[in-house]
């Protein structure tokens, strides 16, 4: 890679050669800060030489009380360059749980995915990735972890890249000072209670009084760390091959076969392609572990943030709707109701008198659908094949704390011989159960 002053334009060049083939709309990720400052004019002066249509997004976060400053200042930088800018504000989710700066981060990129663009390129340079490689590491990290952010990546339709990841910060320091640019410095980047930047004020300085290279070599080896995590991602994918019944599904059974520390590394793989994030290696290996004792009769839950996932039947079942709450009890009445589960649909007049009631059908409920014997519903969803954790919070229909229909199964024996049966329709569609 080249050094000296034309070190930022050649990066750039040449982060950009390959993806610019797939689209010329290239969108800059600008905080005001000075690695986003430094790629936006780096890019402007590239724009004729490479006929980009360059844009620039800033996101408006709200956390502090200079962010409508910065919001304007990113506007300023880009009339004075005549590019566009878009200003998103977002509003923030709850961070209990996650944390502000995830929460910040997640939000960030949604935004960032959301404005047109082919390209979406960000500021981020090698002491960034030094942080992120020790910081991972106190964390107890594997190689995935430890390889940190890619280069390059998809982010929904962009190719997202960072073309200075190979540049320290002092680079773009001297380049920025050259061309005499201007950024904005964010006061919360000099509160050494978060821990980034605890590592970047306190901890790598000390470290590179010692190992003056500190900084070039962490990030050579989350280099390295990428490649053994390319690896590892091969070898999931040979292992999930062999280990896929007929139906396209990962067996428990299979899964039971391989050395534990391969089906780690395959069940690591599997959630992350099925976007699942894991939030510690511990729950990782309680996923494992509760694989590896399964029964064909178990059923066992691991929590992955808001996501369930279930052991069960010889497969490995996803629940995103754990977290949902089915509607309260509601008196029926004709239209569409979202449940967590599916959706139920009333179609026409069911009941003249008002006295029906929707709810969840709950636990220990007894119900004889048409035609059939009277049981626990648990036990006749359990024979149509509807998983543990979906039975409670189906939708049923009750009248004077009698159920007289329940989701899947129908009408009960007695209310099919009944008008109000007759008089109208209900309609459950469930969404599809999901399974690794």
């Amino acid at each position: 890679m080249a050094t000296g002053p034309d070190c930022i334009i050649a990066a750039i060049r040449d982060a950009l050669a390959q993806p610019l083939k797939l689209g010329r709309r290239v969108v800059v990720g600008l905080s005001g800060g000075l690695d986003s400052v430094v790629l936006l004019h780096a890019l402007a002066q590239l724009r004729a030489e490479m006929a980009l249509e360059l844009s620039a997004v800033h996101v408006h976060h709200g956390l502090s009380s200079n962010a409508d400053a910065w919001a304007a200042f990113s506007v300023s930088i880009c009339d004075a360059l005549a590019v566009p800018c878009h200003v998103v504000r977002v509003q923030l989710p709850d961070a209990t749980g996650k944390g502000v700066e995830r929460v910040a981060r997640e939000s960030r990129y949604a935004a960032f995915e959301s404005v047109p663009g082919d390209i979406l390129c960000l500021g981020h340079h090698q002491n960034d990735r030094a942080e992120t490689f020790l910081l991972n590491l106190c964390r107890g990290a594997g190689a995935t972890g430890l390889a940190g952010f890619p280069k390059a990546r998809l982010l929904g339709p962009k190719h997202m890249l960072r073309p200075l990841i190979d540049l320290p910060r002092a680079a773009l320091q001297a380049w920025a000072t050259a061309q005499q640019l201007r950024w904005i410095e964010d006061e919360s980047n000099a509160d050494c209670r978060y821990r980034r930047n605890y590592v970047r004020h306190q901890v790598l300085p000390t470290m590179a009084a010692v190992f003056p290279g500190v900084v070039q070599v962490l990030s050579r080896t989350a280099d390295q760390m990428q490649e053994q995590a390319a690896l590892l991602d091969r070898l999931a994918v040979l292992d999930a091959g062999a280990c896929r019944d007929t139906a396209g599904y990962l067996s428990v059974q299979c899964l039971q076969q391989l050395p534990e520390p391969a089906m780690r590394n395959l069940l690591r793989y599997e959630l992350t392609q099925a976007g699942i994030r894991i939030p510690a290696a511990r729950r990782l290996m309680t996923l494992a572990a509760q694989v590896v004792s399964a029964r064909s009769a178990s059923e066992v839950l691991v929590h992955f943030d808001n996501v369930g996932v279930h052991v069960w039947r010889d497969h490995i079942w996803i629940d995103r709707a754990m977290a949902h709450m089915p509607p309260f009890e509601h008196d029926l009445s004709p239209g569409v109701s979202h449940w967590p589960d599916g959706q139920l649909r009333i179609d026409g007049v069911l009941d003249a008198d008002g006295s029906l009631q929707v709810a969840v059908i709950g636990q220990g409920q007894r119900f004889q659908p048409r035609g059939r014997c009277r049981d626990l519903v648990s036990e006749l969803l359990r024979e149509q094949g509807i998983p543990p954790w979906v039975r409670p919070r189906l939708p049923g229909l009750w009248q004077a704390g009698r159920l007289l229909w329940v989701a899947v199964l129908g009408w009960s024996d007695s209310a099919s011989r009944q008008p109000i049966a007759q008089s109208g329709s209900v309609w459950w569609d469930a969404y599809a159960v999901v399974c690794l």
